[in-house]
């Protein structure tokens, strides 16, 4: 898999604005790659997001140009990757980026100087990977766009002129990775479709040590830098793991609800969006609960969630499937956008899971 290739090393990201305006390509919307735990699986997507992928490039002076309509979306961003990953990774989230009569345009360039608008300013890296994320969108279960088309995606020279990717990258590279991942054509890793037994009963759970979680901020291959974690490695063999938090308030959207804790934006809620996800080695992503189908008792704000081979579980109204067990890595706890007084307090106290192992009949 070419991910082995792309490591990447955590930074800030920055956009650089001027009057000038930029020559702006007609582009093509057909060339993104569909990224989602039902298609390729790729990049750890949660299973409430949709990820697209295309390359860009920025070799001598060569810029890539995306334009498109806002999508309908709890949250939308575009990630820079260059291939091979280093410290020159940027992004930009939604209140960051340009918006005018409901569309946007969106530069990526080594010097940002003489661009308007959103611009990403890459610095000496000629090209790599490009990931646009969609949070429940609103049409998750659909096409995955957010109700709107696809991006147009193009690229022009230090003149203006138009060219291919492999010219804006100055190298064939970063095109063949992308066709490598298109013509799979969605498919999944064998490895998360092939049969395996389930696991075996565990009458006498294995709670020692206490499993503890880890906090990580958005950095890895491909990680969103907007996110925080809390990762708590697991397997089955010592038992179903039981985690238990209290639940930080998040962003509302048109999906049905199941706990009363999602706020308006103008409420300020604390988070954008939460989720809990089974990741499985690979950087694979199996089993999701999002914040609004977790459900917790009326008026209470701490959730209870069982990670098992199957599911349901009786007493647990809350459970992910482990996933096989040569594949099980761990529990990730996301947390999106927290806003600035609750990022000092994501994942300590009351908010910070606790974990154990309980018996497993079957």
């Amino acid at each position: 898999m070419v991910l082995t290739a792309m490591t990447l090393a955590a930074c800030s990201s920055s956009t650089t604005t001027s009057t000038t305006t930029s020559t702006t390509p007609v582009g093509t919307n057909a060339a993104w790659v569909k990224d989602s735990t039902n298609a390729l699986n790729v990049f750890l997507p949660d299973e409430d997001s949709i990820y697209w992928f295309d390359g860009y490039g920025t070799a001598n002076g060569a810029r890539t140009v995306v334009s498109g309509q806002v999508p309908t979306t709890r949250y939308w961003s575009f990630t820079a990757y260059p291939v091979p990953q280093n410290d020159q990774r940027q992004h930009l989230h939604d209140m960051q980026i340009d918006q005018s009569d409901g569309r946007y345009t969106l530069t990526i360039a080594q010097k940002c100087t003489g661009v308007s608008g959103s611009c990403m300013t890459m610095g000496t890296t000629n090209g790599g990977i490009l990931v646009m994320r969609l949070y429940v969108p609103v049409d998750i279960n659909g096409a995955g766009t957010g109700g709107v088309p696809l991006p147009s995606i193009g690229f022009v020279d230090q003149s203006g002129k138009e060219i291919s990717l492999d010219q804006a990258t100055g190298s064939p590279a970063v095109g063949q990775a992308i066709a490598t991942y298109r013509d799979q054509h969605g498919a999944l890793p064998t490895a998360l479709t092939q049969s395996y037994p389930l696991p075996a009963p565990v009458p006498v759970p294995v709670t020692s040590p206490t499993p503890v979680g880890g906090v990580t901020y958005g950095t890895g291959p491909y990680a969103n830098p907007d996110n925080i974690y809390e990762h708590i490695a697991y397997t089955t063999t010592r038992g179903n793991l039981v985690v238990s938090a209290q639940a930080p308030t998040y962003q509302t959207d048109s999906n049905p609800k199941t706990n009363d804790l999602a706020r308006a934006a103008d409420q300020h809620p604390q988070v954008r969006y939460w989720s809990l996800c089974t990741t499985l080695k690979g950087r694979h992503t199996g089993d999701c609960l999002r914040d609004e189908q977790v459900s917790i008792p009326a008026g209470g704000d701490v959730f209870t969630v069982i990670v098992s081979p199957t599911c349901p579980v009786a007493g647990y109204a809350n459970c992910l499937l482990a996933g096989p067990e040569p594949l099980q890595s761990s529990l990730a706890y996301r947390n999106l956008l927290p806003s600035a007084s609750f990022k000092q307090i994501a994942f300590t106290g009351p908010y910070r899971m606790t974990a154990t192992y309980v018996a497993r009949s079957s």
